[in-house]
């Protein structure tokens, strides 16, 4: 027997001694699935909402889009989320943040990839992953750089490309969710370079982060991609804020 072969059967046993857990209820669930049944419809929502960017929407108004994208004109083209940042995906969202909830970023990019790969694309080439960049400091923080593993998990499940390199941001921003809507915009402008220009040239690209609440982090990375050449931006994001701040909420906002 060969030693990947004995590891298999050992997994095996393993499995049927320790069911596999949820990554969020840890309740048993399937050998192939990170989350169970329950969990799963629990945090991929089909709620009403703009179909540029993501907003909920009141179900009296048609959603092809909201006032805010006409108002902004946003550059990147469309925004595909889980749930709305509220509730247990709020929770979750904060919990991602630590490095230990690995299990759990793991299967919220394993949902993400799945509706990634529902996506049209608009090239010959596989879409690009590209996470929205932390600023170096970041680094000696405590808490993880959600929007990189969470691309990392996505190119797993979706195969596609993930490019980690191309852009960087170039200064320390305030975090965005302790300015005004007006100040985000301002706070953001300039931020971010791109270094490497061929890598995205003609290539449809999926900005990755775990949360987008005002867009304006967004719409400055699509403007800068879209100058340097990519076809076609997208953003995914694992949940879309609602404009209501939560008591108790510590997620910085895009």
């Amino acid at each position: 027997m060969t030693r990947f072969a004995a590891a298999t059967r050992l997994s095996s046993f393993l499995d049927l001694i320790y069911p596999p857990e949820c990554a969020w209820c840890q309740a048993p669930c399937e050998l192939t699935e990170r989350l169970c049944d329950g969990c799963r419809a629990r945090f991929v929502s089909g709620y009403y909402r703009c179909h540029k960017c993501a907003a909920p929407l009141p179900q009296v108004l048609p959603n092809h889009d909201c006032a805010r994208c006409r108002q902004a004109r946003w550059r990147f083209s469309r925004v595909i989320t889980l749930a709305t940042y509220r509730g247990d995906m709020r929770r979750a969202i904060i919990s991602m943040k630590r490095n230990r909830f690995e299990p759990l970023r793991r299967a919220m990019a394993d949902l993400l990839g799945q509706q990634l790969l529902l996506e049209p694309k608009h090239t010959d080439a596989l879409p690009l992953l590209i996470p929205v960049p932390y600023h170096w400091s970041h680094a000696f923080s405590s808490s993880a750089n959600t929007a990189e593993l969470l691309a990392q998990g996505i190119a797993i499940t979706s195969g596609w490309p993930i490019a980690q390199r191309i852009v960087r941001r170039m200064r320390k921003t305030s975090k965005q969710g302790l300015l005004s809507w007006a100040e985000r915009k301002t706070n953001v402008r300039h931020a971010f370079s791109v270094k490497s220009p061929d890598g995205i040239r003609g290539r449809q690209v999926w900005l990755v982060d775990d949360v987008m609440t005002s867009g304006a982090t967004a719409a400055e990375l699509a403007r800068l991609l879209l100058k340097s050449g990519a076809a076609q931006v997208n953003v995914a994001v694992v949940a879309r804020g609602t404009g209501v701040r939560e008591s108790g909420a510590t997620v910085d906002s895009r």
